[in-house]
């Protein structure tokens, strides 16, 4: 019965620290995501990230500081959401693969004020 019970817990542990290698093998590059918001995000959000005011003008809008409270509160799901499926004027943003949008949200992330 103990035997059993500790080939169970060796089982259960490999499994655990299997899911987190695949988990941190699979970790967002900010660096990567700083290219992808170079050549997608710029335009509209300014290279530091506090908004284009031309842009905002243009479109009669107010873009967000991406190194806000309010935009580094959401998560990462939510952030995801509005990068692929838009918000208000915002259209979603084609040509990225999955791995690009993890990549470029963990570059927002970099922007947050310290």
């Amino acid at each position: 019965m103990i035997r059993k019970l500790t080939g169970a817990i060796f089982v259960t542990g490999m499994l655990l620290l299997g899911a987190v290698v695949v988990q941190l093998a699979r970790a967002a590059d900010a660096n990567a995501g700083e290219g992808v918001y170079d050549r997608k995000c710029k335009t509209c959000h300014g290279a530091d990230g506090k908004g284009n005011p031309g842009m905002a003008k243009a479109l009669n809008v107010q873009i967000p500081p991406l190194d806000s409270e309010g935009v580094q509160a959401k998560s990462d799901a939510d952030i995801k959401k509005v990068v692929t499926e838009g918000k208000g004027k915002m259209r979603p943003v084609q040509g990225l693969s999955s791995d690009d949008v993890d990549n470029v949200i963990a570059f927002i992330r970099t922007l947050k004020k310290k």
